[in-house]
């Protein structure tokens, strides 16, 4: 019995190893080229969008809080005592805040002899706080007509402001003065107020600064070169920006007008009011 053997040869296929022509790596480099740049505009697009909101934000912040501030000063001040002050460099707001205020039941007037100390009604600073005062250098004033009567010394023995030397904290019904004096008018309304310092509002270059606790004068310096000040706000155009008085008339109270220009990196705020100045003496 015979075998016979059959040989099989198997036929092997090698694949050829696939990749990327110089031609398809130059364009994917075109597109993605052309996307980065794209890209890129957008992100910075966006990015400065959001810085030139972030800036816009704060100085309208920093705007409304200068004004704000500046607002309910003005509308606290002692009647007749604002005033508009420049020398060309310098533009500054200056107005007398009121401490206290109260009515008088005698008070020495010419022609009548000079005394030492004014009979009031009890009065306080605020609801729940007494008044007090024990040499704190207040002043008292009666019927101020107009800023001559404010912005003057008050050590003399005539006129209508004289400082304070003692009222207790208590219900007391009478205020001590540091000498013997005589008033030169009488309040129709029997009105006395408690004053200290003038406070000063001043534009100087690109900034809006309070000045507070120096002396009464009737020539000012600008800025005030004694006391303490506060930075306000920054970023104005002193060029456009302005403090303007209007005197009082027979038909309306006097008005302050406030124009304050807020500019940063070509953003520009205007603020311009106008505020009603209590006139009653």
């Amino acid at each position: 019995m015979g075998y016979s053997i059959k040989n099989s040869t198997k036929n092997v296929t090698l694949k050829k190893a696939s990749g990327f022509t110089l031609m398809e790596f130059i364009v994917v480099i075109i597109i993605m080229g052309v996307m980065s740049v794209g890209i890129a505009g957008f992100i910075k697009l966006s990015t400065q969008t959001y810085i030139n909101v972030t800036e816009r934000d704060e100085l309208l912040a920093n705007a409304r809080f200068a004004v704000e501030r500046l607002n309910r000063e003005v509308r606290n001040v002692l009647p007749n005592s604002m005033r508009t002050l420049s020398n060309g460099t310098t533009n500054c707001l200056e107005f007398t805040p009121i401490i206290a205020s109260t009515v008088y039941t005698d008070i020495p007037v010419a022609p009548e002899p000079i005394a030492n100390s004014i009979a009031v009604i009890p009065f306080k600073v605020s609801d729940s706080v007494d008044y007090n005062c024990n040499d704190c250098g207040d002043v008292v004033m009666v019927y101020p007509l107009d800023d001559t009567d404010v912005y003057q010394v008050h050590n003399d023995t005539s006129g209508k402001a004289f400082e304070i030397k003692n009222y207790p904290a208590t219900d007391s019904s009478e205020i001590e003065l540091t000498q013997a004096v005589v008033f030169t008018e009488d309040s129709p309304t029997n009105r006395a107020f408690i004053i200290n310092s003038p406070v000063s509002y001043c534009l100087n270059g690109s900034t809006l600064t309070r000045y507070e606790g120096y002396d009464f004068s009737a020539v000012q310096s600008l800025p005030p070169l004694t006391g303490s000040n506060s930075l306000m706000a920054e970023n104005l155009d002193f060029a456009s920006s302005s403090f303007t008085l209007l005197a009082a008339s027979l038909k309306r109270n006097a008005v302050v007008q406030i124009k304050l220009n807020f500019t940063r990196d070509g953003e520009q705020v205007v603020f311009d009011n106008a505020i009603h100045i209590n006139n009653i003496p």
